[in-house]
């Protein structure tokens, strides 16, 4: 699968996850795994895999305002996770769709919210990128840059 630009990937990497803590921040009770999966799954998070960039580059407050009023998500009262997991999982996600070409429907299906919270605590010390590798590799998944491409990439820029 073809995955949005590699000219978004800091922004949207930074934004699931800010998207994700916003969720989590202003609406305290609300199930956060549940949220998640249904983001995951939603026409909102296609939109940013095909690389529509008027979605991708949205504020983490406006894109979960688009994505409750767009995809009639009515948020659901559930266990609150507090701390930085959100934020995290949303990070996670949204690098590994892109480092193995994946859809998001197919990484939340692949990684369910609730192993990516169960991980969370033995994952997020490392560095997002090592994270991503270390968990596909487990899956026997190939990378389609390797480490060095993409932080020697990294560097240049």
């Amino acid at each position: 699968m073809e995955v949005f630009s590699e000219s978004y990937l800091d922004e949207v990497v930074e934004n699931q996850g800010k998207l994700f803590e916003y969720a989590q921040d202003h609406c305290p009770e609300t199930d956060m795994a549940d949220f998640i999966d249904a983001y995951m799954n939603s026409r909102t998070r296609r939109l940013i895999d095909e690389g529509q960039s008027y979605i991708s580059t949205m504020d983490a407050e406006t894109l979960f305002n688009y994505f409750l009023e767009n995809d009639k998500y009515e948020l659901k009262r559930g266990e609150a996770t507090g701390g930085f997991a959100s934020n995290w999982i949303g990070q996670f996600y949204a690098l590994f769709q892109w480092v193995y070409k994946m859809s998001s429907k197919e990484v939340v299906k692949l990684l369910p919210v609730a192993f990516m919270f169960e991980g969370y605590p033995g994952l997020h010390d490392l560095d997002l990128l090592l994270a991503v590798k270390k968990v596909g590799e487990q899956c026997g998944l190939e990378m389609w840059k390797t480490l060095s491409d993409y932080y020697e990439e990294k560097v240049q820029l």
